[in-house]
């Protein structure tokens, strides 16, 4: 299975299910003008966070090396979302077999957000540049440097997915939906079906949610 090609697959039909099918023009079918760039940088940022750069503040912590897993998928969606709007899905299979690093390197992958940031950021505000390829190069670098490959990769996108697909069926955009399913957040129930059934298919995943979801 080309792993790649069904994210791709999987992220356009979220896209049009949530957006509808003019999102690829830049703007929601509520009118609303999409910056999948901004999203970028923003994540990035947010990953950044899951690591302990603050010089005056809890400086024997850790890094949440789970939480920059989960903003890395985020950049992930947007960046999919970015080159099917740019009109090239297919060149990102050539990172098919890539191979993750031996150990999970935090400076360098600091690094590497700082730049996913800064090139998102420069291209967001200046439009005749083309920073797409930059981009997926610089992602696959950070998801080596965590020591994750392509079927990690889409493991946690599926789930990810999924359960982005069940929120909007269930009034994320209108406020109406709960992430707190019970004491538990929606996300951590969602990774748990995964890893108890790690062979699902998206719409096996799907009916689980659904049949977990307290409402």
């Amino acid at each position: 299975m080309n792993q790649i090609k069904q994210m791709f697959e999987l992220q356009q039909k979220l896209n049009d299910a949530t957006n509808g099918t003019i999102w690829t023009e830049g703007a929601t079918k509520e009118g609303r003008q999409i910056s999948w760039l901004r999203c970028i940088y923003m994540e990035a940022a947010e990953a950044i966070d899951s690591f302990n750069w603050k010089h005056w503040k809890d400086l024997e912590a850790k890094p949440d090396l789970e939480n920059a897993k989960v903003e890395l998928v985020d950049i992930w969606h947007f960046l999919m979302s970015e080159a099917i709007h740019f009109g090239d899905a297919g060149f990102a299979e050539i990172y098919n077999d890539m191979k993750p690093e031996r150990d999970t390197d935090p400076e360098k992958l600091v690094e590497i957000l700082e730049k996913i940031i800064a090139i998102s950021a420069s291209a967001n505000v200046d439009q005749s540049q083309n920073s797409l390829y930059q981009l997926f190069a610089l992602f696959f670098q950070a998801i080596a440097h965590m020591e994750m490959d392509v079927p990690e990769l889409y493991k946690r996108y599926l789930v990810k997915n999924q359960l982005n697909t069940f929120r909007q069926d269930h009034g994320y955009k209108d406020g109406s939906y709960v992430k707190m399913w019970g004491e538990v957040e929606d996300n951590v129930i969602a990774f748990k079906i995964m890893d108890d059934n790690p062979d699902l298919t998206p719409e096996q995943l799907y009916e689980k949610l659904e049949s977990a979801y307290p409402a």
